[in-house]
């Protein structure tokens, strides 16, 4: 005879996993509006958002309070943000920058450096060359509000250390918007991004862009002093790879099919990921 009482245990369970499922579709818009503010790269904020989404739904029964879920994904998402960065050859060094800072006869022209900031490219570009964990105390703080115990907490640091964290990123952008490097300002004169037009070369490489795009991507491979190596990498290994294609090889069914398995065991919401919203200076 079927219990009862376990049918009724397993309709509540689902009913629970489908609320909570749509508590977290209702909180993806700011999530990965937080994770667009805090990465310059949209796809891997995009990225990072649903991941954490994700990562949420598998780990949904650690969570005892669940009016603790907003910090609890904002706190996933920033761990995750900086677990993903990996250090930049371009970024500052902050002992270089800290060091800098203590030298009584360094100095800026702040006029200089606010003339910079006004300049969203420029800020960015100033943002990007913070290392991360220096870059999102100060975005969270100035940019987005929190307090530093907000920051610690998402950070799960202590709170001396999210000041600490917040005064050096301060200061490295001060010195990054200061800072006069010939090549970075060849590359931001370009009619658009280093990354915009790399995320667009693979189209470019297979004739897929439109012509307003193609237009663009020509006219940055002409001008930049970065990009062209890149180009030319990307066309010579693409020609390469060519020289492997087997005609005769697929992938075999067997192979397919557990990778099927696989994806269909997985129990994450499906929640649609929308475009984030352009965020305006």
């Amino acid at each position: 005879m079927t219990d009862p009482h376990a049918t009724i245990d397993t309709a509540d369970r689902a009913d629970e996993g489908d609320a909570f499922a749509a508590r977290l579709a209702a909180e993806l818009p700011w999530l990965v509006r937080l994770a667009t503010r805090l990465v310059t790269d949209s796809d891997q904020a995009e990225d990072c958002a649903q991941e954490t989404i994700v990562g949420a739904w598998r780990r949904r029964d650690q969570l005892r309070d669940s009016s603790a879920l907003p910090a609890w994904l904002r706190r996933s998402l920033v761990n995750r943000i900086i677990d993903r960065s990996r250090r930049h050859h371009d970024e500052l060094d902050v002992e270089a920058v800290e060091e800098d800072w203590r030298d009584d006869s360094y100095s800026v022209q702040p006029e200089r450096v606010l003339e910079r900031a006004e300049l969203r490219d420029e800020l960015q570009d100033a943002l990007a060359r913070l290392p991360v964990i220096y870059r999102v105390p100060v975005i969270l703080h100035d940019a987005i509000g929190w307090t530093a115990s907000e920051i610690a907490d998402a950070m799960e640091i202590g709170l001396p250390a999210a000041k600490q964290r917040l005064r050096r990123g301060r200061m490295m952008l001060v010195s990054a918007l200061a800072s006069d490097d010939a090549r970075r300002r060849a590359s931001l004169a370009q009619p658009i991004r280093c990354w915009q037009a790399r995320r667009h070369v693979s189209a470019y490489l297979d004739g897929e862009l439109d012509d307003r795009t193609k237009g663009l991507v020509e006219g940055h491979l002409a001008g930049c002093p970065t990009c062209p190596p890149l180009y030319a990498s990307l066309v010579g290994v693409k020609a390469t790879m060519g020289e492997l294609r087997d005609p005769d090889s697929v992938v075999e069914d067997e192979i397919a099919g557990r990778i099927r398995e696989e994806l269909s065991a997985e129990h994450a919401p499906a929640v649609t990921l929308a475009a984030p919203p352009t965020i305006r200076a």
